[in-house]
């Protein structure tokens, strides 16, 4: 019998620190304008459904779904390395994107 919880449903993750941090980069290299963290997060979650990589038991459905806190911060950790590794940069100029958030882009 499915399960459908209602609000917001926080989901593990359970790739590897490796295969996140594949999945995170290779999403910032496929945008050539840059992506928001939200949609980076977002993104994450829709991979990790459509893969099965969600640790949720299998007769639930959820109507709203986000990354648990934990894979948020490994995210974070992520994004930051590239950072120092200067193979991303933070966006700054903000105007040209439609939602407010915080922005990555490649370097060039």
């Amino acid at each position: 019998m499915m399960k459908i919880k209602l609000g917001t449903a926080s989901l593990h993750v359970t790739y590897t620190d490796d295969e996140l941090k594949t999945k995170v980069l290779g999403y910032i290299d496929a945008h050539d304008d840059g992506v928001g963290f939200r949609d980076i997060c977002d993104n994450i979650l829709t991979f990790a459904e459509d893969e099965g990589k969600l640790s949720q038991p299998g007769d639930e459905q959820y109507q709203w779904m986000e990354l648990d806190r934990s894979d948020i911060i490994r995210i974070d950790a992520i994004l930051n390395d590239a950072i120092s590794d200067r193979r991303i940069m933070i966006d700054f100029n903000t105007t040209h994107y439609q939602a407010t958030d915080t922005y990555f882009i490649k370097r060039q």
